[in-house]
């Protein structure tokens, strides 16, 4: 499982082994392989405070293409957060929001879906 000569402190302190990740390769892609972890805390304030900046049942109505595009771009922004590559750093950073959000489809939709399945709880991820 570990190494015994690692400490449980360097382990807690080890940025790449603070999420669960998932390698995948991605057909669409040219089957490129990427990793995917779950979104941290900053992505998910991030995320929450997008959606609550944006009126949805409030003095202002979305129609239903307001609310599919505020939607999408809520779901850029974790999968900014989600995407890494062979290194474990990050692809995009907050800089590439829009340009991701222009291009975002059913691809990336399916890899953050896989990305939001790993913050599932410990009970839950022994069952799939």
């Amino acid at each position: 499982m570990s190494n015994p000569k690692t400490s449980l402190r360097d382990l807690a302190l080890t940025a790449a082994t603070a999420f669960r990740t998932k390698i995948i390769t991605v057909p669409e892609w040219g089957g490129a392989k990427v990793t995917l972890r779950e979104p941290s805390g900053e992505a998910w304030a991030i995320f929450r405070e997008f959606l609550g900046a944006t009126p949805d049942d409030g003095e202002i109505k979305l129609s239903e293409t307001q609310k599919f595009i505020r939607n999408k771009e809520a779901d850029v922004i974790l999968f900014l957060d989600v995407l890494l590559d062979e290194t474990g750093a990050r692809v995009f950073s907050e800089d590439d929001r829009a340009t991701v959000a222009e291009i975002y489809g059913p691809v990336h939709a399916r890899l953050l879906r896989q990305a939001l399945d790993l913050g599932i709880t410990q009970d839950e991820a022994e069952k799939k």
